[in-house]
């Protein structure tokens, strides 16, 4: 099979159109599927890194996440910047991709300056792909003055999204569960603004107050945190959420508050990096993930019978 091209797909990213947004699909394709060129596309794409805001929006399946986007992409496809917006999905157990498919999110066709990509969770914990702070840079270098980055809703509300944004926002609705005080000791004490969506249901006001004291609580330790209420469907409220979130953003920037949490990102990443390798490193040196799959098996099996600890095992393999 014959390798991409790389410096000619990335030139023609930037061709206007179908011709652009094919190339910009194929190169997120590659880095997605984690391709031997994903590094080299990387390493093309580094000195246009961190230019666009990355906006993180979690929270619970039904919260309206993806509704809530595809309302604030038609006023935001309004302005003359490009917009990336990366939607993680559950991992399909049969192709090994993203399970549901970018259109289907959609309220209609995508603006020219909109680039909507699906990625496979592949099992990441928190929702979040590995594959995101790639595409992230790849969207960079494609020139977005904007990235959404969308999380697989997991029952409880992630907090890993705050590795890849830099601002998160979680999406709640009137029927989030056990009211705001359950969910303090997760996203509660990480998000930058909670958007209240489906907010003509039942017990959206409750919510709402809630929320509100959780910001007085908030700005008590000198943290910024917005508070929105919304009905996506309805198209209601989401310039107002877009404008405090820009507003949020300026603030941040102009704190230095950005630039720390970019650090801490770009340290994540070299953290996850590093025990991939590592791991990639041990199968290679046991001879293989056949040979990886026997070793586990009979530490399994020692640890199961008393002989040894997990502990001893990763040491020995590690050796």
């Amino acid at each position: 099979m014959q390798e991409p091209d790389i410096n000619s797909l990335l030139e023609s990213t930037l061709k206007p159109g179908v011709m652009g947004h094919r190339a910009l699909g194929r190169l997120l394709r590659l880095i997605d599927d984690n391709h031997p060129c994903a590094d080299e596309i990387d390493e093309a794409v580094k000195s246009t890194a961190f230019k666009a805001p990355r906006i993180g929006l979690t929270g619970p399946p039904g919260s309206g996440k993806s509704c809530l986007i595809a309302s604030a992409l038609e006023i935001l496809a309004e302005t003359e910047g490009k917009i990336g917006v990366l939607a993680v999905d559950p991992t399909s157990p049969y192709t090994g991709g993203a399970l549901l498919g970018d259109r289907v999110r959609l309220k209609g066709p995508t603006a020219e300056n909109v680039f909507f990509r699906s990625l496979a969770s592949r099992g990441s914990v928190g929702g979040v792909s590995t594959a995101i702070w790639p595409a992230s840079r790849l969207l960079d270098w494609w020139g977005a003055g904007l990235i959404l980055i969308e999380t697989v809703g997991s029952g409880q509300l992630g907090t890993v999204v705050g590795d890849v944004a830099d601002i998160v926002v979680a999406v709640l609705t009137p029927e989030t569960g056990d009211g705001i005080q359950s969910m303090k000791a997760g996203v509660m004490e990480l998000a930058d603004c909670f958007i209240v969506n489906k907010s003509d249901r039942q017990g959206s006001e409750i919510m709402m107050k809630e929320l509100r004291i959780v910001k007085e609580e908030a700005e008590t330790v000198g943290r910024a945190v917005e508070v929105f209420s919304t009905c996506a469907v309805k198209d209601e409220g989401i310039r107002e959420a877009i404008d405090g979130l820009n507003s949020l953003w300026n603030r941040l920037q102009k704190s230095g508050e950005i630039a720390k949490r970019r650090l801490e990102q770009a340290k994540r990443e070299v953290a996850k990096r590093t025990e991939a390798e590592l791991h990639k490193r041990v199968i290679r040196n046991l001879g293989g993930a056949e040979d990886y799959e026997k070793a586990l098996n009979k530490w399994g099996k020692m640890i199961l019978d008393g002989e040894a600890t997990a502990s001893e095992a990763a040491r020995d393999l590690l050796n």
